[in-house]
């Protein structure tokens, strides 16, 4: 069985789908396809191909977790899924430093690392979490610029150095259905260090983390830099800056694209542009009361963490925000090689009940292309819920209640049928 990272659901609303129609109030593909160059543009309208009224039906399989209780099932800060082929649950507490291991049911197994330095120990900048498709537990650590190997039982195997000073930051990992893994190496300019151009490198890694060589080149801006004036810090924070985001498709296509833009780029596993994915609508403005609400979480963020009053007008000024919001927040490769892109929910959509995040401005609604890049329609997730990973129809994620406590949540994702 192929899996991939990221990796999202089913391919088709219907059986009619690749002719653009599906029986019973159906919807013809009112978009465009041109070739330039030989590269496929496929723009699709704003309105979807699925039918008013139809769509996936969406259940909840399985939640773990609890507010108060057994230690075991309680998680501080959720940084990666991901499950062996017999089904088992590997959780990644990034707070915590620690991977909690699950039956398929949801029964606590066992405990895996803890925080440490030694050997099969995590730092807090542990952020991603891999079981590859020889049952391998993969855990890169930022924080010790390293890659530790765990059998599925949890024993530790070996530690593979990443310095993030030649080989850049990592933060998101993805296995192709050969088994073959992609990093991001995100070169940045880091205080110390001599002048670098901002670059973003998909690196293909052997299954055990050995290096084999760079599948493609991306061109990136940071939206958080430092830089030294005078002997003294100084920050630059850009809010709503463009970002890059990547996943894979099911049959290890790359799919790259800049938030900013309604676009997606679509790469041969080997990193040749094949097609390129675009949608017909606008990117919605930020207001005043935006930027009041931006700037309002930021100076409470800061307070309290102890920031002193003249250091925060220093940060404050620091801070410009964009003229626009994201095009989208997150991208998720599925099955059948679908593409799934969240949607933005601005402070206005929040309304006053809910505390804006700037950080968290992810909808619960994400629109959906085929495999060919045409756009179906609209899927809504549960309110508060960050999906983080596909196994067909099966979708792994995490889900906050209203008191913020994380809980791993699995839901099972049917498609429609003809």
């Amino acid at each position: 069985m192929s899996r991939t990272r990221w990796a999202g659901w089913g391919v088709l609303a219907c059986g009619a789908l690749v002719s653009g129609a599906c029986a019973g109030g159906e919807r013809a593909w009112s978009g465009t396809v041109t070739d330039s160059a030989g590269i496929s543009i496929v723009t699709s309208p704003a309105d979807g191909l699925w039918p008013a009224g139809l769509g996936p039906d969406i259940k909840d399989q399985l939640t773990i977790g609890t507010s108060e209780g057994d230690p075991n099932y309680q998680f501080a800060q959720i940084a990666g899924i991901d499950v062996t082929s017999d089904g088992t649950i590997y959780v990644l507490d990034q707070k915590l430093r620690q991977v909690q291991v699950f039956d398929p049911a949801g029964t606590w197994v066992k405990t895996i690392g803890g925080p440490g330095e030694g050997p099969g120990e995590f730092s807090q900048m542990t952020m991603a979490l891999l079981a590859t498709s020889g049952d391998t537990i993969l855990v890169p650590d930022l924080g010790l610029q390293r890659l530790d190997r765990f059998t599925a039982d949890g024993t530790f195997i070996s530690q593979l150095p990443m310095p993030m000073a030649s080989g850049g930051v990592s933060v998101r990992w993805a296995e192709r259905p050969d088994g073959m893994l992609i990093q991001e190496a995100r070169i940045m300019q880091l205080p110390g260090m001599e002048d670098v151009e901002p670059m973003l490198h998909l690196l293909r890694r052997h299954p055990g983390g050995e290096l084999m060589d760079t599948v493609l080149t991306l061109p990136v801006k940071q939206s958080f830099e430092v830089s030294t004036e005078g002997g003294q810090l100084r920050a630059s924070i850009k809010i709503f800056e463009p970002e890059p985001m990547w996943t894979l498709a099911e049959d290890g296509r790359i799919l790259y694209g800049l938030n900013s833009e309604n676009s997606v780029s679509v790469y041969s596993p080997d990193g040749q542009l094949q097609r390129i994915v675009r949608r017909a609508v606008e990117r919605k403005p930020v207001g005043d009361a935006d930027r009041r609400a931006i700037m309002d979480v930021l100076g409470k963020a800061w307070t309290d963490a102890g920031v002193p009053p003249q250091t925060l007008d220093m940060l404050k000024q620091s801070v410009s925000i964009g003229d626009n919001y994201p095009a989208f927040t997150n991208m998720l490769g599925g099955p059948g090689n679908t593409l799934w892109l969240q949607q933005v929910q601005t402070a206005a959509d929040m309304g006053e009940d809910v505390e804006f995040n700037p950080q968290d401005i992810g909808s619960p609604r994400w629109d959906v292309f085929d495999r060919d890049g045409r756009y179906l329609g609209v899927v809504t997730l549960p309110d508060r819920y960050t999906p983080l990973h596909f196994v067909g129809n099966t979708l792994y994620g995490y889900w906050r209640d209203e008191f913020d406590v994380q809980y791993v949540k699995v839901l099972t994702v049917t498609m429609p049928v003809e």
